[in-house]
């Protein structure tokens, strides 16, 4: 049977206070020195995906703030997180976000450690008249976690454990087994706003009617269900399949449901008059195309199969999900500017097996090709050729130009907030004044003060 779906929500009061807030937290250097000593440093981080370090010498990068970490996979199966900094002098052992090696060698003096982060070499041992004592030099460990396909990672001990952590939404995201996506897209853009200002931006659908007019023609942003959970996480369940509410409903598809409806081999003429219809037939069909090819579906709800889910997990990660794809964005604040941060876009497909395997179950039910959209294949298998990309790194002016996106909508969102910091440097702007809909804001901002003890 399927799963259920999450329950109605009427956001017309929120189910917290709203208390507002000053603008200060955006701005000053105080706070971003508060949220590097209580926040960064105590709380688990999502430093990235465990497909990147599924193979013993696989590492990557992970940057918050001043600080830079190394996770690897060691020769012994063993994950580990250190401190991306040499012993000797301080020097970052590693600049690339990502590669596989062997060991780790110092570019400054040469000094090496092995993927267990222990000291194994130094150039001129003998002249080093304190000793080398290794235990003491090597690399300094950190915790470290796999969980949902991600890797975490803790400064700091203490507090909840990570399982404590993610329980409140845990089982709603691990269905959609984001371990097993392949990485499509991955890009970082430097930005002109505090990090929290992303946060915000994607905690809340008050703005989508005004700045992303493709979504009024293809989800249900108004009435959308939310929840609120412990440890400062929210989720939102955008319905797809329709148009919004808070706009009148059109006689015919419109352009983008059209497209969808034709995607999984639907004619949408014959939705002309009947719009309200598209959701349901289109939930029907991707289910019958995912069991004509064998594909795990009987976990997910109807309402999954045409809806995004997405989870904010606290403090820092937004990430968006359906059956057969994900976006995992994480905010991180700049080493030094409050007013500056960087966003990360990860773009996870789900590849689903082989393609004579969809071939031998569509035999199995005595069918060599589904009945309904016979081109459509949820993505298929993976290509032979697949490699995973390199991180893509710009700045928000390149995305201003035309020279990258990040999609439409992130490009949207991207465009403005700069506008927003602008704005909250103004003296005639003085606190962050919210309305029940944007409760997931005052949710986050609420943990947020929990941490550094407001």
């Amino acid at each position: 049977m399927p799963a259920t779906s999450p329950r109605p929500h009427a956001p017309d009061t929120s189910p917290i206070p709203i208390r507002n807030f000053d603008k200060q937290r955006y701005l000053t250097r105080e706070w971003m020195e508060r949220e590097r000593a209580e926040l960064w440093a105590r709380t688990w981080l999502v430093a990235g995906l465990s497909c990147d370090v599924a193979a013993p010498g696989q590492y990557f990068t992970f940057e918050i703030g001043a600080e830079s970490l190394i996770i690897a996979r060691g020769i012994d199966g063993e994950l580990r997180a250190m401190h991306n900094a040499c012993t000797h002098r301080g020097t970052r052992l590693v600049s690339e976000p990502l590669g596989v090696l062997r060991k780790f060698v110092c570019p400054y003096h040469a000094w090496a450690y092995g993927l267990d982060g222990s000291l194994q070499g130094v150039p001129g041992a003998g002249r080093f008249s304190n000793g080398l004592p290794k235990d003491e030099l090597a690399l300094q460990q950190i915790e470290v976690e796999e969980a949902l396909g991600l890797v975490f990672v803790r400064l700091t001990p203490g507090g909840p454990s990570l399982a404590e952590f993610l329980a409140p939404v845990h089982d709603l995201i691990a269905p959609y087994r984001i371990g097993a996506m392949s990485v499509t897209n991955d890009q970082t853009v430097s930005h002109t706003c505090n990090w929290k200002a992303i946060l915000d931006n994607f905690a809340e659908l008050y703005h989508v009617p005004f700045i992303h007019p493709i979504h009024r023609r293809m989800f249900e942003c108004a009435t959308a269900p939310f929840e609120l959970f412990e440890h400062g996480h929210t989720a939102v369940y955008v319905p797809g399949g329709v148009t919004d509410s808070g706009f009148p409903t059109p006689e015919v598809p419109t352009d983008m449901l059209a497209l969808q409806l034709q995607g999984l081999g639907l004619n949408p003429e014959d939705y002309r008059g009947r719009v309200e219809a598209i959701r349901p037939a289109m939930q029907t069909a991707k289910r019958a195309i995912a069991a004509a090819q064998g594909l795990a579906y009987a976990d997910f709800s109807d309402a999954q199969l045409t809806d995004i889910w997405q989870f904010n997990l606290f403090p820092n990660i937004i990430l968006s999900v359906t059956p057969e794809s994900a976006w995992l964005m994480r905010s991180r604040p700049d080493a030094t500017d409050p007013g500056r941060s960087l966003f990360d876009m990860i773009t996870l497909v789900q590849f689903h097996g082989r393609e004579e395997d969809a071939a031998a179950a569509r035999r199995a039910e005595g069918s060599e090709e589904p009945e309904i959209g016979t081109h459509f294949r949820l993505n298929g298998p993976r290509p032979a050729d697949y490699r995973r990309p390199e991180r893509d790194s710009f700045t928000h002016e390149d995305i201003i130009a035309g020279r990258k996106t990040m999609t439409v909508t992130i490009d949207e969102d991207i465009s403005l907030l700069a506008r927003v910091q602008q704005g909250m440097a103004s003296s005639g702007f003085n606190r962050v004044w919210l309305s029940d809909e944007e409760s997931r804001v005052q949710h986050f901002h609420d943990a947020l003060d929990a941490c550094l003890g407001n």
